[in-house]
Order: C-alpha cells, then structure tokens, then sequence
C-alpha cells in the first residue's frame, strides 16, 4: 500500500524548524490516531504545536476529524534543528503520554531537550500536567540537521527505553547517532547508553529524520527503523534503513542497506518523521511518513502511508548482507574462525613499515556474536604469515615480515591458545587467548602456504625467505618437536593454493598470490617429490589472487578455481571471471570450465557453504581498484555447475581482505587494504538464502570427542527430515587463499524417532582437529553447527 502524500489542514508555521509523528489508540477503544507536531520558528522565540487526526484506517486513509493545534507549554527555544513525538504509557495509569522532543541550537553546541505531558485525553488534550524540560547528556553536533525520539522496550526487560536519534551536521559527512536508557514512571531516563554511530550515513546534507522502534520479523526482538532526508542538488530523497534485532540497546544483527522512499516529490524540507504502523488485511508493519516541506514563502506539513519494504522480502532468493556498528579492531589480513565461535583477526604490522619500525603489531579476537573484543599482544610481525590448525585446536601461524622494501620473510613460528593470556570476562574461555612462541624454522617466509596434514602435521610452503628469495625448501612442523626440512620442491608460488588430497599428495590448482613461477597445476606428492601436471587450466596467467575450493564433499576429490587476474597490477587487462573444475579422482584428471562468474573478479574469497554450495564475495575487476569493486554475492552450486546471485555488500572488499563461515551458517567478511595506510576496519555479514527458507533442523551431538571411523549418535527433533550430515573444517584465511577448510561427508546409518547415527571419516578425509557439525534438511535448510573434535 502506497498513498500519496496527503497535506496536514491548517498548518499555519511560515517557517519551521522541526517536526514529528506518532501513531497510538488515545481513546483506548482500538482505533488508531496520528499526533503531529510543528515547532513554529517565527521572528523571535519559537513554540511548538500540535494536534491530532483521528481514525486511520487500514488503508491509510484519516478519515476522522482533527482536533485543534494545542501548544507546547513553555517551549523557551530560540532557534531548534529538529524534534519529534511519541506516544506511550509512561506513567503507568493506563492513558498513552505525549513525549516531546527538540533540539535546541544556541550559540556554541546543541542540546537534546525532552518532556512529557501525561495522561492524554481521546482528543489528545493533555489532562495530568506537564513534566519539566530535562536534558539529554552529551548531546552530539554543534550543528544538527535532524532529530526523533521513540518510546520502547529495547532489551526486553518489561520497562520503556527512550531512544533518541541525532544527525550531526559537521563540514563534510554528516552522522547519525542514537542512544537509550531506560524511561522511568517520573519520566526521567535512568541511565543513558552511550551513542552509537549509525554505519555509512546517507547523505552529505540532510533536511529531516525519522525513527521508530518496532518487531519486523516476529522473532520477539525488535528493530530500530530510522529515516533519512537527503539533500543533494535538485531533488530532495527519503531513505529508510534497518538496524535489525535490538539487544541492550543496540543493532545486534546490523544494519540493513538504506532503501530509496519512491516519489519523495519534495526540494527542501525542513525536517521529517516516522511511525510503524500495522495496516492492511494481514496486519503488516507500514511506514507513516511526515514531509515538512519547506519552499521559498512558507512551510507545510504532509503524510502518507508506505509499504515497508526490507532486503528481507528478497532473503530466500539471494540472501542479505548486514553491516555492523562494531569493527574488527585491526585489519583483517589474517582471519581465522577458533572452536570457540570467536575469530581471530590478525595483521602484524599491518602493511604499515612505520608500525613494523616500531614494533606495533595487532592482534584482535572478536567473540562472536557479541560485541566483545579481546587484544592480546603480538609477539612477532605475523602480517603476511602463513596459517593452519593444530589438532587440538590451536592456531599454528609461521613466518611473517622480517623486513619492509623488499620484504624479508621471518623465521619464527607461534600458536594462538584461547585458553591462555590475561582474564578477560567476554570472552567464552574466560582469557584474551595468547600467542606463545615454538621452534624456528629453518627459513624465514613471507607469503607462504600451511596445510594440515592427515596425522595432525603441518606442511610449510614457498614464501620469501630471509634474503628475499622464494624460499624452496618445504617444512613439516610436529607438535613438541619442531620442524623438519624436506627436499627442494618445484617453485610452488606464493601463497598457493595447495589442498591436502586422500591419497597423501598435495595438490596446486593454480591458484596464487603474484605469478605463478611457470609451475602448472600438478599433483605433488610427498614421500617422492614428484609432481604429476594437471592441464586444462584457462587462462592460467590470470589466477593472480584467484580463489581455490575443495568442492563439497570432500570425498568426491575435486577442486574448483574461479576468478583471479594478471600477476603485473600494470596490466589492464583486468580480472577474469572464468572458473574450472577437475576431477582428481579421474585417471586422467583435466580441468574442464564451468559456469563463469557474472561479475569479473580478483581479491575475492569463497567460502564454503553447510548447503554444500559456494559463496564467492568481494574483489574487484581491476586490481586494488574500489572503483571497480564487485559488490554482489555469487553462490555456486557444484550440482548443477550454475551461479546464482545474491545480494549486493556495501564495503569494497580488495587486497587484504577475508570471509569466514560461522556456525551460525552466515558469513563474516572485513578487511581491505587497497594501499599502505588505508584500513577497512568494518565488518560486514551475509546471511545466505538458506537462513530465510525455514527453520533450522535440530542437532545435538551426543560427545564433542569422537575417532575417526566411529559412529556418532546425533539427536534431531525429526530425523527422517534430514537430507545429509556433514562435517566443515574451520576457515583461517588470508590474501584469498583458504586451503583449511573443507566439507566431509558422513553416511547416515541409521535413524531413530529423535536421533540418527552418522559415520565419521578417517584422516584421509579429514585431518585431525575440531569441525562444525551440520545437520541439512530435505529443504536445503542446515542445522547450526555444533562443534566436535575428530581424531
């Protein structure tokens, strides 16, 4: 339902300087009115009115009469930059309460203002007094251009939050900033929370906001929908973004993206607001929108009522991506998901030879999905190490950066224990989690490539070594004893894209960072040192930070390749969007193409998917070029060998970036590092299709330690639902490279009334360490995986 904008009767402010809108049933009998204030700037003081229209029907139309303009008593305000309304009970006797809001705009910094005028009558008329002014602490801006308020319960604790909204008008961007704190019966907050930025503001220059507080997705949580005016040469627009389920106050799920208010119609406003409205048959959240409209002669007011439309509607079919208010604390060069749920971000020196000079390296770990962050201390410069996980748990990262100009690759070698370091209280292991330092290696690497091997050993490859040269000599790291040099290997490049098979070999799918040293795609097999080719690659010069998978399952032994670009950023050829898969299993394994991306990417990461399909996100079609960034999702399906595309991202995610599946089936992706000294600290997650096409299965592991070849018991509210059982090896990535993880398959043996017994794979298959367990439904729904350790 979409009405056009319909003019407020006998608005009488020649100038205004804010305005607001609130929804509520004042005559307590089921029907809906709608409260609108104006704050009249005349010569002089100004002064604040408003009144209200009464029966709003399901269509949007007001077809009651309006009460008279009543004023806000001693209003006292010179000069405002926004207000708002909202109506609730308060005061607890049963009546709603009209809760004022305004900006004050003196000479010197702003100031956020509230009252309340209790106990409102049918017609709106206050009848038990009117609250004093009090002060909202710390207000933001020197300059506002846009304010709201709204009335909820925000962490569902029974009690009314006051939520306030503030557009701070700075030179340059502007901001959007809220904050809450529980409303008392007396109308005094008790404790505000502090302020939150609102992620990628809309708008250099806005005219007005809006903000409401409703549940959108039924889930008993609610959201924080705010409006934006913006104010760009010719036309004025209206956005509507989402910050999706409140806890304590603030978006836990993030930010949806803003979504453009069709035929605005409108060329300066001088303020706006919002209400949430349930309309129409089904009863669905509805947008009621107040324009101040504010031409040369005069001003006026004007509301309509508007589909709320979110990325949701589209979620089934191409997922959606949320934008974060927390960021992840350094640049993501190094990612890795821990068997806690929490990730670890990593960067060393940060591609920063200032910080490398003096000794600044980062550590963040995140403990998802809340907002905390632990930081422990950085031993050594881990930016551009090398990666995998240890069987118990801990993370082995080996070599580093020695040296900036030209790079010299570290010797040293740590592990990152969760349960070590110093007491910290969000964290789920109690502790910041520390990195300790073992064996050396024989030679230093930057760039290299760390793969997992089936007895629980680590193998080292390529990388620069201390004098700046590919370092040729592998490694095997053993647990307690250190680390063993085996002969020179083929001039594997760096940061190849090496995945342990089931026969023991080692394979190259072609994939790297830079050229690829005239080494093909090949076999390589260990014990030997000999190298069986695997031809077919296309475009075999352009996988320059291509992205490489172990397609799902495991078992089937094959290995896609998708994307990449020319190895000289001077060639302007730019990224290709070819992909190939091969069949190692074959007796003559060759790459043979499938479907092609639709947009052309290199810097992208694919990740692997518990429905057994592939996202593949970020990069760009030019190397280490936002202004060609490829925002869209893209999902493989290795069934069919087709692409689908998802949704659109907001942040460019170039050189330096990653993506992580996460046991809650969605996708953490940060970084982007494009040139020396520009971080992209901020996160965003996509929720795949999946998460919007039903409801999860159950999944209850009946042990958390089990061996290969056992039997593992798995309790599920209906087994016969469940399609497939699989196990997903963390992810710990870097510079598009993820040769940890993969998909295991495990055969269903029997099903029970509430369980069903799965086989666990052997090493070959799975090396040893912890894995996510998924449960897939015949829909193609996955479980939330729960965590196990195999060996």
């Amino acid at each position: 339902m979409d009405t056009d904008f319909t003019a407020v009767p006998d608005w009488f402010a020649g100038t205004s300087a804010g305005g607001g809108v609130a929804v509520g049933d004042l005559a307590r009998d089921g029907g809906r009115s709608v409260v609108v204030l104006v704050v009249d700037a005349p010569p002089g003081a100004n002064a604040g009115w408003y009144r209200v229209g009464h029966g709003l029907t399901d269509g949007g139309a007001l077809t009651g009469p309006w009460s008279p303009w009543r004023p806000v008593p001693d209003w006292g305000f010179w000069e405002n930059q926004g207000a708002g309304i909202a109506l609730a009970d308060v005061t607890g006797t049963g009546s709603l309460d009209l809760v004022v809001f305004t900006v004050d705009a003196p000479d010197g910094p702003n100031g956020g203002f509230y009252r309340i005028g209790r106990d409102l009558d049918a017609d709106g008329e206050v009848t038990g007094g009117w609250t004093g002014w009090t002060a909202i602490p710390d207000w933001t801006g020197w300059e506002n251009a846009g304010a709201d308020i709204a009335v909820a319960d925000v962490d569902g604790d029974g009690q009314l939050d006051l939520v306030v909204l503030s557009v701070d008008a700075p030179d340059g961007q502007n901001h959007g900033f809220y904050r809450s704190g529980p409303l008392g019966p007396d109308g005094v907050v008790t404790e505000w929370r502090d302020w939150a930025e609102v992620p990628a503001w809309w708008g250099w220059e806005n005219q007005g906001a809006g903000l409401a507080v409703t549940d959108l997705d039924g889930d008993g949580r609610p959201e924080l929908v705010v409006l934006v005016v913006d104010n760009p040469a010719g036309e004025n627009v209206g956005y509507v973004s989402v910050g999706w389920r409140l806890e304590d106050g603030r978006s836990a799920d993030g930010w949806g993206p803003w979504e453009r208010l069709p035929g605005w119609g409108f060329w300066e406003n001088s303020d706006a607001a919002l209400a949430v409205v349930p309309l129409g048959a089904r009863g669905m959240p509805h947008l009621f929108t107040l324009a101040v409209d504010a031409p040369v002669g005069g001003s006026s007011g004007w509301y309509r009522v508007s589909d709320l439309m979110t990325d949701r509607e589209m979620g089934a079919e191409m997922g959606v991506w949320r934008l974060l208010e927390r960021d992840s604390g350094v640049l993501a060069v190094h990612a890795a998901l821990l068997h806690t749920g929490s990730v670890a971000f990593f960067a060393g020196s940060s591609n920063d030879p200032d910080n490398a000079a003096a000794g600044r390296f980062g550590t963040a770990v995140w403990h998802y999905p809340s907002s905390a962050l632990s930081r422990p201390a950085t031993p050594v410069d881990l930016f551009c190490c090398g990666h995998a996980f240890l069987a118990d748990g801990r993370l082995l990262a080996a070599g580093g950066t020695e040296r900036y100009d030209p790079f010299l690759g570290l010797r040293q070698a740590v592990v990152f224990d969760q349960d070590k370091g110093a007491p910290d209280p969000g964290s789920p292991t109690g502790s910041t989690g520390a990195w300790e330092a073992v064996p050396d290696m024989a030679g230093g690497r930057w760039y290299p490539t760390l793969v997992a091997l089936s007895d629980g050993r680590v193998l080292a490859v390529s990388g620069l070594d201390g004098t700046s040269q590919l370092n040729t000599h592998p490694e095997i790291y053993r647990d307690g004893t250190g680390w063993t040099t085996l002969p020179n290997s083929p001039n594997w490049p760096m940061y190849g894209h090496l995945f342990l098979l089931e026969d023991g070999r080692v394979f190259y799918s072609g994939g790297q960072y830079g050229p690829n040293n005239g080494e093909r795609p090949a076999m390589w097999d260990l014990a030997t040192n000999a190298t069986v080719p695997v031809d077919g690659l296309p475009v075999p010069q352009a996988r320059n930070q291509a992205a490489s998978v172990l397609l799902p399952p495991v078992q089937d032994q094959r290995v896609m390749i998708v994307g990449g670009g020319p190895w000289d950023m001077h060639d302007m050829t730019g990224a290709t969007g070819s992909a190939a898969v091969v069949d190692l299993k074959a007796a003559a394994p060759w790459y043979v193409a499938t479907g092609s991306l639709a947009m052309r990417r290199m810097h992208l990461c694919a990740t692997l998917l518990p429905d057994r399909t592939v996202l593949v996100n970020g990069g760009a079609m030019m190397e280490e070029s936002a202004a060609h960034a490829a925002l869209d999702a893209e999902i493989y399906d290795p069934a069919s060998g087709t692409w689908a595309m998802g949704a659109t991202s907001r942040v460019p995610r170039l050189y330096h970036s990653v993506a992580l599946l996460m046991p809650d089936g969605r996708v953490v992706t940060a970084g982007s590092n494009p040139a020396r000294k520009t971080e992209e600290l901020r996160i965003e997650v996509y929720w795949p299709p999946y998460l919007f096409r039903g409801t999860p299965p159950g999944c209850v592991p009946a042990e958390t330690a089990v061996d290969f070849g056992g039997t593992l018991d798995v309790s599920t509210g209906d087994p016969g639902a469940i399609a497939s059982a699989a196990l997903v090896r963390p992810g710990a990535t870097t510079h598009s490279a993820d040769v940890e993880q993969r998909l295991v398959d495990l055969p269903i043996l029997a099903r029970g009334s509430v369980r069903l017994t799965v086989r666990l794979p052997g090493p070959e298959h799975a090396p040893p360490g912890w894995y996510l367990l998924f449960l897939l439904s015949g829909a193609g729904v996955p479980s939330r995986g729960e965590w196990v350790r195999l060996g």
